[in-house]
């Protein structure tokens, strides 16, 4: 009878949330600094105490994962998980170096980036770009103090790492802020902190030049953190709040349409009210123009659907309407996940498997919470083959996968054997070639 209420509270629950725009998910139970999404719509977060979060159901379960992070001494920031090719993941902890997983996150191992007494406070940064060869290169950005500031580039996926000169880069107590390569060509950027700009090297780093400003134009003040692009190669900044800016006080976004040669202030739906301190903490670039945008003050989250052209706050669902928030990120099922300053990860599942003919499904679990067989039934307006199975809290499959066919305007349902799986909270996961869509099943005995 637990279990039945607590399955009832869960989808009770749901429905409420569901009239917000962000929906609280079940964690992870750390402080979230970081997201990444892989082709699965595999969710993963970084957290400030040496574990990556992985959650395979969309929020409504996360596992965490230390294997090749924690050291048994400190706690470490993860600040950055990225996923290459083949949903390889690679990971920027501080104090540790650049870590790499083929095993959708559960071990890491690190990679050698030829930097030898890296300190537990020493902060790394990296960018990854898939190559014509099939290669992937990776550059990355590291920041011992000022005496230490190094860059490395491999373009074998991090087996090897040769040295990039910062040559006249300028350094402070903390100089690098982040690192990007071009998506157009060779052209490297270094994000440099503490008020010295953005530079960019075409020469692989025998010299730089700040390129996001003059000292004559009033804006020579500039800091930034984030850095990505569109489909179109089209590159976007995140510049910190500069309140003595005659552009734009408040922290924003810039953008670049010519491989960073000239840059323009986003500005068409920002306000002002946060303009101390306030910096822009992750920039996600999703299909068709839509960008999202968190700031460290409450007037973010910001979305564009236009590329960058036109943005809008949406915070519903964040609690007292602040929206301050660390990361955010567009999964390519078109899920949607924000980690606020304080709280757990949301979501927003309203792009969730855009594809048409699956957004039309209709899927029931019956019973619901089930006993000994579940029945999914779906009712398809296209006719359509699906996959269906059943999988546990850390997405192991629990029940082998069944094939349904269903014809246009028909329904099918199969049934699925639950006498011997354990109770709990399982997901039904229905895949199809217009993507994936999963329900919440309670299993009771």
């Amino acid at each position: 009878m637990n279990m039945l209420r607590f399955a009832l509270c869960l989808f009770a629950c749901t429905a409420v949330a569901s009239a917000q725009y962000w929906e609280q998910t079940s964690g992870p139970p750390a402080p979230t600094v970081c997201l990444a999404a892989n082709s699965k719509g595999h969710v993963f977060a970084g957290t400030q105490f040496s574990k990556v979060y992985r959650t395979t159901d969309r929020g409504t379960n996360w596992e965490p994962f230390e294997n090749g992070i924690a050291t048994g001494m400190d706690f470490m920031t993860i600040a950055q998980i990225k996923v290459g090719p083949n949903d390889v993941l690679f990971a920027a902890v501080y104090g540790l170096g650049l870590l790499r997983s083929d095993d959708n996150g559960e071990t890491w191992r690190k990679l050698d980036l030829k930097i030898d007494g890296m300190t537990p406070s020493s902060r790394l940064f990296f960018h990854l770009k898939p190559l014509t060869t099939g290669a992937l290169q990776i550059f990355v950005g590291y920041d011992g103090g000022p005496t230490k500031l190094l860059m490395r580039l491999s373009n074998d996926g991090g087996e090897t790492f040769t040295e990039v000169s910062r040559s006249n880069i300028p350094s402070a107590t903390n100089s690098i802020f982040g690192v990007f390569i071009s998506p157009n060509s060779d052209k490297l950027f270094v994000l440099v902190s503490y008020n010295k700009g953005l530079y960019r090297t075409t020469n692989g780093g025998a010299s730089w030049a700040r390129i996001d400003t003059d000292a004559s134009s009033g804006e020579s003040d500039d800091t930034f953190r984030q850095m990505a692009s569109d489909e179109k190669g089209h590159l976007y900044v995140g510049r910190n709040a500069l309140p003595g800016s005659t552009k734009t006080p408040n922290a924003v976004v810039m953008k670049s349409t010519n491989d960073g040669e000239s840059w323009s202030y986003l500005t068409n739906g920002w306000d002002n009210r946060d303009v101390t301190n306030n910096r822009i903490s992750s920039i996600s670039i999703g299909k068709n123009g839509r960008i999202w945008a968190t700031l460290e003050k409450s007037s973010g989250p910001m979305l564009s659907t236009n590329y960058g052209e036109s943005w809008t706050a949406i915070k519903e669902g964040f609690e007292g309407d602040d929206g301050a928030a660390r990361a955010i990120v567009i999964s390519p099922d078109g899920a949607e996940y924000v980690a606020p300053i304080q709280g757990f990860v949301m979501r927003h599942l309203g792009l969730a498997s855009v594809n048409e003919n699956l957004s039309k499904l209709r899927i029931d679990a019956f019973p619901n919470p089930a006993t000994d067989r579940l029945r999914i039934e779906l009712g398809a307006q296209d006719a359509g083959t699906y996959e269906i199975e059943l999988v546990d809290a850390a997405g192991r499959q629990v029940i082998p996968s069944h094939r349904a066919v269903a014809g246009a305007g028909a329904s099918t349902s199969v049934w699925l054997s639950t006498s011997h799986i354990p109770s709990g909270m399982y997901s039904a996961v229905i895949r199809s070639d217009g993507g994936v869509r999963s329900v919440p099943v309670a299993v009771v005995h």
